[in-house]
């Protein structure tokens, strides 16, 4: 176990300080390098002693392995002085400090649970196509390509998402190369963007964002480029990237926008309007985009529907507002928002320096995405995780805030030491926590509920299925169907009843209609009762729960169905999309729905 928060942390967070005291002995080196051993206590020993909260002594010694492992890393790591004065980690201590991270991104990948979502998109990458139901194909693109390496395993299909975050951080560093001709400030930028905790745990998981924050990042890289040396050939590449951007999320196209802005506020700029460069790029990018604007046409436009379906606003609220603003203070990495939001009121201090001020492009860019959040924010959810294409850019101009020559202030530069160790600190304990849970008393429910339980719930259905002698597995939700199909390994087909319009690419396999379905339906549906509707007989057999470090997580009805609907692998069961007390309408027979109906009562 550890032996005391502060001496833990001293050895881990070698390369900073925390709210505590600073002291340490400073060695004889060149101008630009210092070597400085520290002690740390405070937010970095709150995190140490997290380590230990869980109640299985193996989870604290595991977290002990990993948080050492880094600090005899960490230790006494080369720093770098910054134009401003502070100091940030050399080039050795950032490629080790980044590569840890990304080992231990992968050990984590390995060994946590698929999440619903996760698992979903390998279900797509089963039939790669230009487009589905939800997203663009990126993402199952890059599964389809890792699995054939590594397997259809979780690390398989994590795989290039991680790797992502390398990509991703090399362009941070490129991106502020060119806006500050500044190392310490790229090394800082690149280390910041690893430091937030959305990166930081988040990178183990197989979404659009990944592909999606890689893409924008690359595409602002070739900007920033531009920007610098007018080079009108990165027209181009910028148009490659922003192009791919979009075929990995649609809110990619808020970078062209983004991309408006600053020519149209940048005097400097605008002469690229009457360049054939620009509008080549721009061509290169709706080329890239359009197989899958053409996969939406011929699929009755429906992922462009279910996405900008969300536009349309009923009610205003300040609800969703605070919420948005209090999710992204956490995922950012509540340091790196200060940095940021210092950022922003040094470079509105200098707007009418433009070509001196690199955090107004930044800005810029990134403006027409931030600002239709917020105005989304008064009327609907908006989930913390859509903002992840602009996180490059709050950790740019949050390091280069932090580099800035500003009036001195001790609390200021301490508050630069602790960045990395908070940012590092909490992402180790999430991740080992992810991929090891235990019980551990949180004011909320733990995110890891959503991972947890799914293997050996498949186990249960497949037990059950060959006691009943069904020959396939109908379900209600995608988040099910997608898990049972993945831990199935290809044994029995598993359909989703309902929704059918997500599953267009993949085979009807309509012979199953006449066949014995075993059927698992979430407990908790109050509609439960009405998928009996769907088929002709249907049996009770058991109840199964999900199982997690919490205990008990969901509780699943499985019941034995004969004589589906004849359109069900079509159409789908839409009764609980009406009232529930009106007949199936579904273009079958006359005598389906009587049947149907006497079989409910």
């Amino acid at each position: 176990m550890l032996q005391g928060a502060d001496s833990a942390i001293e050895i881990i967070w070698g390369i900073g300080v925390a709210h505590g005291e600073r002291e340490g002995r400073i060695i004889d080196r060149p101008p630009v390098e210092v070597r400085v051993a520290r002690r740390i206590s405070g937010a970095s020993a709150s995190a140490g002693r997290f380590c230990i909260a869980g109640r299985s002594n193996w989870v604290g010694r595991g977290c002990d392995r990993a948080l050492n492992a880094m600090g005899s890393m960490w230790n006494c790591m080369p720093l770098q002085r910054s134009p401003g004065g502070n100091e940030a980690p050399g080039p050795r201590a950032a490629v080790l400090i980044v590569g840890t991270l990304t080992i231990l991104r992968l050990w984590a990948a390995a060994h946590a649970g698929l999440a619903p979502d996760e698992t979903y998109y390998w279900l797509w990458s089963r039939t790669p196509a230009f487009g589905y139901a939800d997203h663009p194909p990126m993402i199952a693109w890059w599964i389809w390509l890792s699995t054939r390496v590594l397997g259809d395993t979780a690390l398989g299909i994590r795989a290039l998402p991680i790797l992502s975050a390398l990509v991703t951080s090399v362009a941070v560093y490129g991106i502020a190369t060119q806006l500050w001709s500044s190392r310490s400030t790229a090394l800082r930028a690149a280390l910041w963007f690893n430091a937030t905790i959305l990166v930081g745990v988040g990178a183990i998981f197989a979404t659009p964002d990944a592909p999606s924050t890689m893409f924008w990042a690359l595409a602002v890289w070739a900007l920033s480029a531009i920007f610098r040396t007018e080079r009108s050939s990165l027209w181009i590449l910028v148009g490659l990237f922003a192009g791919l951007g979009c075929v990995s999320k649609y809110t990619n196209l808020f970078l062209g926008l983004g991309i408006v802005v600053w020519l149209l506020i940048d005097p400097a700029g605008r002469h690229w309007f009457r360049s054939p460069w620009l509008w080549a790029g721009g061509l290169v990018a709706c080329l890239v985009f359009w197989p899958v604007f053409l996969w939406n046409a011929q699929h009755d436009w429906i992922s462009f529907s279910r996405q900008f379906g969300r536009i349309a606003a009923h009610t205003l609220t300040l609800r969703y507002l605070e919420e948005f603003l209090a999710s992204q203070l956490g995922l950012l990495n509540p340091l790196i928002a200060y940095f940021a939001l210092l950022a922003v009121g040094l470079a509105f201090k200098k707007r009418n320096e433009f070509r001196s001020n690199p955090s107004l492009f930044l800005l810029a860019i990134a403006a027409p995405l931030v600002a239709y959040m917020v105005v989304h924010a008064f009327h609907d959810r908006i989930q913390a995780n859509w903002l992840a294409p602009i996180y490059p850019q709050v950790a740019l101009l949050a390091a280069a805030a932090a580099g800035n020559d500003l009036a001195p202030s001790p609390m200021r530069e301490r508050l630069v030491h602790v960045v990395v160790p908070l940012g590092c600190a909490i992402s180790t304990i999430a991740l080992v926590y992810i991929a090891r849970p235990f019980d551990l008393l949180l004011p909320f429910r733990s995110p890891a509920n959503r991972l947890e339980g799914w293997q050996d719930l498949a186990a249960t259905v497949e037990r059950l299925r060959q006691r009943s002698g069904a020959t396939w597995i109908a379900t209600a939700s995608y988040d099910v169907n997608a898990e049972l199909t993945f831990y199935m390994r290809g044994r029995v087909a598993v359909r989703q009843i309902t929704e059918r319009e997500r599953y267009r690419s993949t085979p009807l396999d309509s012979v199953l209609v006449a066949q014995r379905a075993l059927l698992v339906l979430p407990e908790a549906g109050s509609e439960t009762g009405h998928f009996k509707r769907c088929f002709e007989i249907t049996e009770p057999i058991s109840v199964v729960a999900r199982q997690g470090a919490e205990g008990s997580l969901e509780r699943y009805v499985v019941e034995s169905a004969l004589t589906a609907q004849p359109d069900i692998m079509t159409a789908g069961c839409h009764f609980h999309l009406h009232n529930t007390k009106a007949l199936i309408s579904t273009g079958a027979d006359s005598s389906a729905p009587r049947k149907a109906r006497s079989n409910a009562n």
